[in-house]
C-alpha cells in the first residue's frame, strides 16, 4: 500500500523563531509520522536561516500573501482560466489597505497541498503547541505531549470524515471581563453563550486526558484542523470577507467556522477529536490576560469587528444549508448592540466601540454582495477540482 503523504500548513505574520513549527515537526517525527511538505503563508518576513533548518525535516514552500507566482503557474498548468485563478488567489484589499482576507491565506495552503499531491493537510497556528496544558501553576505549569498527527489521522481514515478538529487548552481568546450591559454587547456580536465563561473565568482551560469525548460538529477551528484531501468531492474552499468603513479595511473572522457547514452540505462530516492543544494566544503565558491592557482591548475590539462582519453570511449559510432554523432577531440584536457598545466605549475609554452598530448594519447591507462573491468562488473552486481530477 502506498504511504500517504502528509503536509503541514501554517499562517503567520512572520517566521522569526523555530518554535512552534519545529515543535510540531519533532512531535510528528517522535511518533513515527513522516511530514512530506510544510507550507507557510506569511505577511511580512521570514528568516531564511530558520527556513534552512526546517528544510532538514521536509520540503518547505513559503508564500507571502498576495505574492504567489508558483501557485498561479501550477493552476495555469492544469489549464484553469485566468478569471478563475484570480478568483482563487486574488487579494483585492492588499494594495490599498495592506489587508488580505483570512480565507485567501488558507486557500493558498489548501491549493498548494492539493497540487503537490498530498493526501492529508494539517493546519496549526503559530501560537499553538502539540501538547495539552494539564495543570496550571504560575511557577510550574505542566503539560502532556500528544501524538498530534496520529490523533487526527485516526479519525480521518474513516468513511465520510473529511475534517478533524478540536478546541484548545490555555486562556480563552477573550480575557475575563464584566461591566454593565456586557450581555447586550455579546448579544449584538452573537457571542451571548460565552457570557458566564467570560465573566467568571479565573484560570486557563486545562486537560488531563484527550480523545475521550469524540463527537460530530459543524464547528472547525483552523489552528487545530486536519483535512483528508483524498475526499476531494467534499472539500470546499475557505471563505471569509472584509468590510471597508471610512476608508479602513477590517477582516471578517470565521473562515474556519464556515468550513464545517460547507463540508456537511457536500455530504461529508467533521469530527471534534477532543485534542485540546495548548494555545498561547496572548503570547505571554502564564501571565493572566488583563482586559484593561491596551493590546488586549485592541484584540477584543478587532474580534468584535470580525464577528460582526462574519455573522450575516454565517447566519445565511446556516439557514440555506438547513443546519439551523434559529431566528436571529436582527432588530433585537442591533438594539442590544447599541446599548452594549456605548457602555463598552465608556468602560474602555475607547470610542472605537461606538462604531460597532454601524458595522452590524453595513455587514447586513452587504450580504447579497457577499453571497455573490461566495458563489463566484465556489464556481471557480469546482472548476479547479474538475481539472485536478483530470
Amino acid at each position: 500500500m502506498r504511504k500517504r503523504k502528509i503536509a503541514f500548513g501554517v499562517i503567520t505574520r512572520n517566521v522569526l523563531h523555530l518554535s512552534p513549527i519545529m515543535d510540531f515537526l519533532e512531535n510528528a517525527q517522535k511518533f513515527g509520522h513522516k511530514i512530506e511538505s510544510l507550507i507557510i503563508v506569511y505577511n511580512d518576513f521570514v528568516n531564511q536561516s530558520i527556513i534552512d533548518i526546517l528544510k532538514d525535516y521536509c520540503e518547505i514552500t513559503t508564500f507571502q500573501v498576495g505574492k504567489a507566482p508558483p501557485l498561479i503557474r501550477s493552476l495555469e498548468k492544469i489549464e484553469l482560466c485566468k478569471g478563475d485563478i484570480k478568483t482563487l488567489t486574488g487579494t483585492p484589499d492588499l494594495q490599498k489597505y495592506n489587508m488580505v482576507a483570512y480565507g485567501i491565506s488558507r486557500n493558498y495552503i489548501l491549493l498548494t497541498a492539493l497540487l503537490q499531491g498530498m493526501d492529508y493537510l494539517i493546519y496549526f497556528d503559530s501560537d499553538v503547541y502539540p501538547k495539552l496544558l494539564s495543570d496550571y501553576d504560575f511557577e510550574n505549569s505542566k503539560y502532556i505531549e500528544v501524538d498530534f498527527v496520529g490523533s487526527h489521522l485516526k479519525y480521518l481514515k474513516r468513511e465520510n470524515i473529511v475534517v478533524t478538529t478540536s478546541d484548545y487548552s490555555g486562556y480563552y481568546i477573550i480575557p475575563k471581563m464584566n461591566f454593565p450591559n456586557l450581555m447586550e454587547l455579546l448579544l449584538g456580536i452573537q457571542k451571548e453563550d460565552r457570557f458566564t465563561f467570560i465573566t467568571t473565568q479565573n484560570f486557563p482551560v486545562t486537560r488531563k486526558t484527550y480523545g475521550k469525548n469524540i463527537f460530530y460538529t459543524h464547528k472547525s477551528l483552523g489552528g487545530n484542523m486536519a483535512i483528508d484531501l483524498q475526499k476531494l468531492e467534499y472539500i470546499p474552499p475557505f471563505f471569509s470577507t472584509t468590510l471597508t468603513i471610512d476608508n479602513r479595511c477590517f477582516l471578517g473572522r470565521g473562515e474556519d467556522t464556515l468550513f464545517g457547514p460547507l463540508i456537511y452540505h457536500k455530504g461529508g462530516k467533521c469530527v471534534d477529536i477532543d485534542l485540546l492543544i495548548f494555545h498561547n494566544c496572548f503570547g505571554d503565558f502564564p501571565n493572566k490576560p488583563d482586559i484593561n491592557v491596551q493590546k488586549n482591548i485592541d484584540r477584543f475590539y478587532f474580534a468584535c469587528m470580525g464577528w460582526l462582519i462574519r455573522n450575516p453570511f454565517f447566519n445565511w449559510v446556516q439557514k440555506e444549508y438547513g443546519i439551523s432554523t434559529e431566528d436571529i432577531k436582527y432588530e433585537h440584536r442591533l438594539a442590544s448592540l447599541r446599548i452594549g457598545s456605548r457602555t463598552a466605549a465608556k468602560y474602555f475609554n475607547d470610542k472605537r466601540f461606538l462604531e460597532l452598530p454601524d458595522v452590524f448594519e453595513k455587514a447586513y447591507d452587504n450580504l447579497q454582495t457577499t453571497i455573490a462573491d461566495y458563489d463566484k468562488l465556489i464556481k471557480a473552486w469546482e472548476q479547479m477540482k474538475l481539472l485536478l481530477k483530470n
